[in-house]
């Protein structure tokens, strides 16, 4: 890396981070107001809410990280043409594109970074979260993580599972009827349990009966009893279960897309919506790199006539990209426009007006 790229990027992560470091503390205060009543009724230890505020951050990287880029673009660029570095830059022979180079390069590994995190780590920290509240909340007789009357079908082996209760700490499930039907034939295999438990990385079913079915359900023979047995075949983990209870909005784009794949009986509508989100999660991490483009010759020009204007400009294009995605999301889950246009377009759009107010940079 050369000299020059080296002060360039110092003069915009420096600000990246102190600016990141801000938003996740007014995000955190903001969030604290809201549940720090629900922490003091539950007698929440201090450490249990120190760990909440620490899985909740991966959540919400994906609004704070765009912003802090966007202002440190603007505040890094502003510094460098107010003290005329980037026109003794360019008077040593370096074109202004390439000076653009290493902070288009932080927004693009960016956005790489935020469609990690929004792959990996985010999705299960915002559900650990909303889970962690819901208990605290929780004073009903049931306890908060058991759920009710689950039903289930695996997309490979066409599984259909009925679960009377299942567990999500423990794994445990109680009343198992899972039906897997014959690949070669029709028909298949009925297997009735009283309760099921996830152990040495595979289902053992108690209290078991299996019976074979024709067609039309009716049994083919005597049924088989077992007391414990190891339902070796069993290729669903307690991963799949758990997603089935969880809301959409917290899966992966892989585990919404296997959600949607599974659930081809819903209604059009609902399918519709589902698609929407899941262009949603894998348009969003290009924010970053969008507002890297935006702020390149808003925070050149700021530089030069002063910081009032061009932060309001680049802000105003700012909140009007999340407006335009609102709306796109709305018309697409309203089925006006297909879904990944609705999500897509906003991105397109502003990408555009980046590149032309980059070329017309002087």
């Amino acid at each position: 890396m050369k000299l020059i790229d080296r002060y360039i990027l110092l003069n915009i992560l420096v600000p990246l981070a102190y600016c990141l470091l801000a938003f996740l503390m007014i995000f955190v205060i903001f969030d604290l107001f809201s549940n720090l009543s629900d922490f003091i009724e539950a007698g929440t230890p201090l450490v249990r809410v120190a760990q909440f505020y620490v899985f909740l951050i991966p959540s919400a990287l994906i609004f704070i990280v765009p912003i802090s880029i966007l202002l440190a673009v603007l505040y890094g660029l502003s510094q460098l043409t107010r003290n005329n570095e980037l026109t003794a830059m360019r008077a040593s022979g370096v074109s202004l594109y390439r000076l653009m180079l290493p902070i288009l390069a932080v927004g693009f590994l960016a956005s790489l970074a935020m469609a990690l995190v929004n792959e990996t780590v985010a999705p299960q920290s915002a559900y650990w979260t909303d889970q962690f509240v819901r208990g605290e909340q929780h004073d009903g007789d049931r306890p908060f993580h058991v759920s009710q009357q689950l039903t289930f079908r695996d997309p490979a082996s066409q599984r259909d599972w009925i679960i009377e209760e299942f567990d999500r700490r423990t794994y445990d499930m109680r009343g198992v009827t899972v039906f897997a039907p014959h690949a070669d034939r029709d028909g298949g295999m009925q297997f009735e349990a009283d309760s099921a438990f996830w152990r040495e990385g595979r289902w053992w079913f108690e209290g078991l009966l299996t019976e074979e079915r024709d067609a039309r359900g009716y049994p083919l023979g005597p049924a088989r009893s077992d007391l414990l047995r190891a339902m070796a075949d069993f290729t669903e983990t307690p991963r799949d279960f758990i997603n089935v209870t969880k809301d959409t909005q917290f899966l992966s784009s892989r585990e919404l897309q296997s959600f949607i794949e599974a659930h081809q009986h819903l209604s059009a509508e609902s399918l519709v919506r589902h698609r929407v989100d899941l262009q949603y999660r894998l348009a969003m991490p290009w924010t970053c790199f969008i507002v890297t483009l935006l702020g390149l010759p808003i925070g050149a020009h700021t530089g030069r006539k002063g910081a009032f204007r061009g932060i309001a400009l680049a802000l105003g294009l700012f909140f009007s990209f999340y407006v335009l995605i609102n709306i796109g999301m709305a018309l697409g889950k309203q089925q006006t426009l297909a879904p990944w246009v609705s999500v897509w377009l906003p991105n397109v759009i502003f990408l555009i007006i980046g590149v032309v107010l980059v070329r017309r940079m002087r």
